[in-house]
């Protein structure tokens, strides 16, 4: 049986080279192959090919195409006496058997170009060289649907031409039921809210954001809906979108969230207490001020940064391990700057027991494994895709990642890190040595230590990545959903959902020498964070434009801790008495693997990994986590009834650690019938123990929202 390419588009049309311009091969003709489908995954784009005809993917290799055209095969895929008897033309129009069938017309304007250039002799002489796209509109907000729009595209060439390439450019609508674009740019807006439209021509790719109202009616935002420059870019999107923003939190809702977001900790009962009795709102300014100064901040996001670190044990070293938490801890406790750290992590050699920042080198087995960590920790970038192949999706070369990965080939990665400058590693294009590269930049040409210009590069303004990997980090933990999400994944046709507040983070972070506290106190104080978790009634709820709250399920680690701290009874993992201060996570995996744990080495973004699942559900239900310290004689609960605590008394308790707030009336009476409805003791107490227990599996309690 034949193997059937995927057709993209059974007739095509192009914009041309202009009369008398010369016909570039990377420019004018691959990018015709890829409007035909030709270089497609499911077809010539695929790792083998089809048919003994292989093509780099979407074009992302125009020498590697040429090659196969014009010199495979003895050079049988050009007929210069005759062009449109070439297998090139042949095969495409369905002159000749094609697995993927017609794809072009024969009498079509790419044809004649593709001819045109065969009869001039085939050459490849990079005329010039595409800079990038110009996509117009940038982007599209609809007042109702269904809506149509024309997408204009102008690619801009490096010699300062700039050519209409509407026709001939490459249209992928991410959700073709709420939008759908056809081959010449023409688009439906079928569904409501906001939709990606990834364009592509040649090597070039981009995207363009298309948004359409949810809501009914335009909303008319309250006073409370604005804080700081936050508001402005949430609330321009909530108008387009016509969703109204929720209503502010209580101070008990704002002191429980800020608390676990901050801290990693529920507030104690004696400060919701003195919220819940206070006559006049808490200074949220003031609490947030406190919070970020506090021992328990820096312990919570040294845990954070470590996660996003991927910090693990060197193969059994735990003294390496040990240093680098130590030396994180310290860092945060200072307020560094996220450059200088970024800096001490590439840079860093010596005593992985003594300098904690050089343990992150021995990481890795090679080169290459280094190089994706440094990308998509440092810069947010997903590099990786570009190891066998350039990156489909992204400007991304095999030159920039066999590039970066020769940057760090000369570490020695034993205990006594140390660039020692040999070694090297293999292109697989090329098959010779890879020269070092700075990703997107220029060849590094001689020089001691490569790792020096990476460095600077990485964190001067020249790298558009390194401050907005950061910022959509931070509110990705704050706001529970990033900006772009997967958060480590940033490139044009992943586009944020607020691209103009990301740019303005990213400014203000820098502008504040990369320092975590000034850009996390900004957030906390928006609007946008203070909003309530629950949507206006009859609004439709929103799990990306922040109208209301996103719901933020614990992590292992802190629900864990906060179990602990409800019940009184705390854990011990090999030694340190909170999970979010272990250090090799292996220790407490045992412990909390079923509630989602990040693992040691593992990439990990909260809006990725979403709700807890069944066996985590099942672990909490009936596993020794919370049914074992239930029935510890030390637990809290066991000190209040040998106390001979009442039972209003012993439900206020709770409800003011575990929730952060007192019972309603509704669910005091009920509570207290329920339980005080028998006489026997014994059967009192079971009852408190299953009350304990609710409290500790329900939504309100594992989630912060």
């Amino acid at each position: 049986m034949r193997t059937i390419c995927f057709i993209v588009c059974t007739s095509l049309l192009c914009a041309a080279a202009s009369p008398g311009e010369e016909i570039d091969f990377d420019t004018d003709v691959v990018p015709l192959l890829s409007k035909a489908g030709c270089n497609a995954a499911s077809c010539h784009g695929s790792a083998a090919g089809q048919a003994g005809f292989r093509l780099s993917l979407f074009g992302g290799d125009p020498e590697f195409d040429y090659r196969s055209i014009v010199n495979e095969l003895e050079g049988r895929r050009v007929d210069y006496v005759t062009p449109r008897r070439s297998l090139l033309l042949t095969k495409p129009t369905g002159q000749l058997d094609h697995g993927g069938g017609e794809v072009m017309e024969s009498t079509s304007e790419a044809a004649a170009v593709i001819a045109e250039w065969i009869a001039a002799g085939a050459a490849r002489k990079k005329l010039r060289l595409l800079e990038r796209l110009i996509v117009t509109p940038t982007s599209f907000a609809a007042t109702s649907i269904p809506a149509e729009l024309q997408i204009k595209v102008t690619a801009v060439f490096g010699d300062g031409l700039q050519r209409d390439v509407t026709e001939s450019a490459i249209y992928v609508s991410q959700d073709d039921s709420a939008l759908v674009v056809d081959e010449a740019g023409a688009a439906t807006v079928k569904l409501s809210g906001q939709h990606v439209v990834t364009v592509r021509y040649g090597d070039q790719v981009t995207s363009l954001l298309v948004t359409s109202p949810i809501g009914s009616k335009i909303p008319t935002l309250p006073d409370s809906a604005r804080r700081n420059w936050i508001d402005d870019e949430i609330n321009a999107k909530l108008l387009a979108l016509r969703l109204a923003p929720a209503k502010p939190y209580s101070d008990l809702e704002f002191l429980r969230r800020v608390s676990f977001d901050l801290t990693g900790r529920l507030p104690s009962a004696a400060l919701v207490q003195h919220v819940a009795s206070a006559s006049a709102p808490i200074n949220r300014a003031e609490l947030i001020d406190e919070l970020l100064s506090s021992d328990e901040f820096t312990d919570y996001w040294t845990h954070l940064l470590a996660i996003q670190l991927r910090l693990q044990k060197p193969g059994t070293d735990t003294l390496a391990a040990n240093a680098f938490y130590r030396w994180l801890h310290e860092q945060v406790a200072t307020d560094a700057s996220w450059d200088s750290i970024a800096n001490s992590l590439v840079l860093s050699q010596g005593d992985s027991h003594e300098t904690g920042a050089a343990t992150v080198h021995r990481y890795f087995a090679t080169a290459r494994e280094e190089a994706e960590y440094m990308s998509e920790v440092l810069m947010g970038v997903r590099l990786r895709c570009a190891n066998c192949h350039n990156h489909p999706l992204d400007r991304w070369t095999q030159d920039d990642y066999h590039g970066l990965a020769a940057v760090f080939v000369g570490l020695d990665r034993g205990q006594v890190v140390r660039f020692t400058g040999h070694g090297e590693i293999t292109h697989p294009r090329t098959g010779e040595p890879a020269i070092a590269k700075i990703p997107g930049q220029s060849f590094m040409l001689g020089g001691v230590d490569p790792r020096k210009s990476f460095a600077d590069w990485l964190t001067s303004p020249e790298n558009p990545y390194f401050a907005k990997a950061m910022a959509g980090r931070v509110w990705q933990a704050l706001m529970g959903r990033g900006l772009v999400s997967p958060v480590d994944d940033l490139r044009a046709t992943n586009p944020p959902s607020h691209p103009e507040l990301l740019d303005r983070l990213a400014d203000y972070f820098s502008s504040n020498d990369f320092k975590l506290r000034p850009l996390i106190r900004l957030i906390c104080n928006s609007a946008a964070y203070n909003r309530a978790g629950q949507a206006i009634d009859g609004e439709k709820v929103d799990d990306r434009f922040y109208a209301h709250a996103i719901p933020k399920p614990l992590s292992a680690e802190v629900l864990a801790d906060a179990i602990s701290d409800v019940t009184g009874v705390a854990d011990d993992y090999a030694g340190v008495g909170r999970a979010i201060n272990v250090v090799d996570r292996t220790v407490s995996a045992s412990k909390l693997e079923f509630l989602g744990q990040c693992l040691p080495g593992e990439p990990c973004s909260s809006d990725e990994r979403g709700d807890r699942g069944i066996a985590s559900q099942l672990h909490l239900i009936n596993g020794g986590l919370i049914n074992e310290k239930i029935r510890d004689s030390n637990c809290r609960l066991r000190s209040l009834i040998v106390q001979g605590a009442s039972t209003d008394e012993i439900v206020n308790t709770f409800y003011l650690i575990a929730f952060s707030r007192p019972p309603s009336n509704d669910e005091l009476a009920g509570w207290v019938d329920r339980i005080d409805s028998i006489a026997a003791p014994h059967e009192r107490t079971a009852r408190l123990e299953d009350f304990l227990w609710a409290l500790l599996n329900c939504h309100e309690f594992s989630t912060n929202n």
